[in-house]
């Protein structure tokens, strides 16, 4: 393990206090709203507890209440026997309880909706925050106008793309005939206002063709001209272990294209180009994106090009600079396999052990970076780190030591190949790869500059009302994405408290982020638990409304099956959406781990010095 510093202790408590405070907050401000609304109705309060199960720790107030905080942390409840039998979930009640009067379908009716009611108070309250503050937003992200539209998409496999093995399809927004410049006005006959609800619309889209491909219809302005273009989004892979797949455009903003600062004798550097320097064209082609920059010095090569830059003072001075044309990675090792369908098993020299410092691998050995398309029946045995020492050559067991080495073992004409591997703890084997063949890729090659460029953010202040009302549709629509057929959206991708607590965690160093998603979090939670499912407040007031309005239709002991069975179905539901957040957490790390990888074995920093 690296070592752990005092700094990341400090910064894993303070993530974890806002996981505590603000999702805990926002469940407390939940039952909160239940509590003072049955205490104003004169309703029997038994528990307010923050969590379910056993009780961890609490106190039982002057008012007879029992305040606590409950083992299981996936909500929260305060238990009022006379609005429903919840039992299953809250525990035992008393037997006091049994003698309580009924209580009004108004009582039922109010103590319900309020905890909803009080989420969105809350929620209101921290966006009215954020419009005074202003909210963090990447530059451009505020904004439709499209500032880069590649021409080549990574749907999988996107860690090994400098590499030239990620799996590329043509961008769908570049083939539909959308270019930098153009500002998008609406997605799907839905009007957008900024970037994310740009991606957000085609995310969340349901529009297919006549071929059951996805597509998106675009409506833009362009030199003071309304265009529409229909684009089909492609489904690109979010994370290997939980199979993830959004719909993405190929789009990114406008932004500014700022020198941060370059490499000792780069070509940026002769070039006379500063820290600050603002870039405002290459060969009077107007830049709308750093990404878009990069693209255009790639594709002209190692030729002078022309940049149009401003510096302080607004002054503009046109700079000519020749790039220098290099891959920016070391050799790997690609053995592709397969039967049918072809895979791809990447190995790279270890310079340096990423897994484990006292059981070193070392520059000798080749280690596992991974396989492309990403292979599951090998993710366990051949892990990325693994270590593969030897071969079965054509007459004998041969040790690879080396890249050269392994190409030599494996040889260009495909056969059954058996790798042998170890891990740092021990663990070691063989397995055979059907067909195997050893192949030569050439890595990526790039025409830089040797400079780095700076990523700004703005400040968005949206009026509140817009804000709640945004993410309301938002989560309505999501729903109902789960049950339409045309979306790519399943049930599965929904964020357990897991993934909240993590996104905390990951939001902890700007506050005004965490009162961002803590908004969010309050209206989702509002929206859920108005939804008609017994267990639920909405499910509480349908069930009150039912029996308000006929007679012995829902008898108590109806009611009864009725909550322990959604009950059930409600808790293999989160057991089912908490099994594959633990596989996306697995995903999330593993990405991690081969950019750690990457960075460590494959990448390396360009050398300007040497004269070209």
């Amino acid at each position: 393990m690296e070592n752990f510093s005092f700094g990341d202790l400090l910064s894993s408590a303070w993530g974890i206090a806002l996981v505590v405070a603000f999702f805990g907050g926002s469940i407390f401000v939940h039952e909160l709203g239940h509590f003072l609304a049955a205490r104003r109705r004169g309703l029997k309060i038994e528990r307010f507890s923050i969590g379910f199960g056993p009780r961890l720790f609490g106190w039982t107030g002057k008012d007879g209440v029992d305040y606590r905080v409950s083992v299981i942390p996936l909500g929260g409840y305060v238990a009022l026997p006379q609005l429903a039998d919840m039992e299953g979930i809250e525990g035992e009640g008393s037997e006091e309880a049994e003698k309580l009067p009924p209580i009004s379908y108004a009582d039922k009716m109010i103590v319900s909706v309020m905890g909803a009611v009080f989420n969105v108070i809350f929620a209101f309250a921290l966006a009215c925050v954020l419009w005074v503050t202003g909210m963090p937003v990447a530059e451009g992200s505020a904004s439709t106008v499209i500032g880069y539209v590649p021409e080549q998409v990574v749907t999988s496999s996107g860690h090994l793309a400098e590499l030239g093995l990620g799996n590329n399809v043509p961008g769908p927004a570049f083939k539909a005939g959308l270019r930098s410049g153009d500002k998008v006005l609406s997605v799907d006959d839905t009007e957008v206002s900024s970037f994310n609800q740009i991606a957000e619309a085609v995310m969340l889209g349901n529009r297919k063709d006549s071929q059951g491909n996805p597509t998106a219809t675009f409506k833009v302005e362009r030199d003071g001209r309304i265009l529409e273009a229909v684009v089909q989004p492609a489904r690109v892979e979010v994370n290997s272990q939980s199979g993830d797949r959004v719909r993405v455009a190929g789009l990114q903003p406008r932004t500014s294209v700022i020198i941060g600062g370059t490499a000792a004798g780069s070509p940026a550097e002769q070039a006379g180009l500063k820290p600050g320097d603002r870039v405002l064209s290459i060969d009077g082609q107007p830049l709308n994106n750093t990404n878009e920059f990069r693209e255009l010095l790639r594709k002209g090569g190692a030729r002078p090009r022309t940049l149009l830059v401003e510096r302080e003072g607004d002054v503009s001075a046109k700079v000519v600079v020749t790039p220098q044309v290099s891959t920016t990675v070391h050799p790997v090792g690609i053995v592709a396999y397969g039967e049918t369908s072809r895979r791809s098993l990447i190995l790279v020299p270890a310079t340096r052990d990423l897994l484990d410092k006292d059981a070193a691998a070392t520059r000798d050995q080749l280690m596992v970076l991974g396989t492309s398309p990403e292979d599951p029946a090998l993710a366990e045995t051949l892990r990325i780190g693994t270590i593969v020492d030897k071969v079965d050559g054509r007459d004998e067991i041969v040790s690879v030591r080396s890249l050269a080495a392994l190409a030599k073992a494996v040889g260009p004409t495909p056969r059954d190949v058996t790798l042998y591997w170890k891990r740092a703890n021990g663990d070691s084997g063989n397995l055979t790869l059907r067909q195997a063949q050893s192949v030569a890729k050439q890595p990526i090659q790039h025409a830089q500059i040797g400079a780095a460029f700076v990523t700004q953010t703005e400040l968005a202040y949206r009026n509140p009302w817009e804000t709640c009302v945004g993410i309301v549709k938002s989560t309505f629509t999501t729903l109902g994405r789960l049950f339409d057929g045309g979306s790519d959206i399943q049930v599965k991708q929904l964020a357990s408290v897991i993934s909240i607590a993590k996104t905390y965690y990951n939001l902890s160093e700007d506050i005004r982020r965490v009162l961002w998603f803590t908004v969010l979090i309050n209206l989702n939670l509002a929206v859920l638990n108005l939804l008609p499912i017994p267990v639920l407040d909405g499910g509480h007031m349908l069930i009150a409304t039912i029996q308000r309005f006929t007679k012995g239709v829902l008898n108590s002991k109806a009611v009864i099956i009725l909550q322990y069975t959604f009950m059930a179905l409600l808790l293999s539901l989160m057991a089912y959406i908490i099994l594959h957040d633990v596989r996306r957490c697995s995903g999330d790390s593993e990405r991690q781990l081969k950019q750690q990888l990457l960075e460590r074995h494959v990448f390396k920093p360009q050398d300007f010095s040497a004269k070209k």
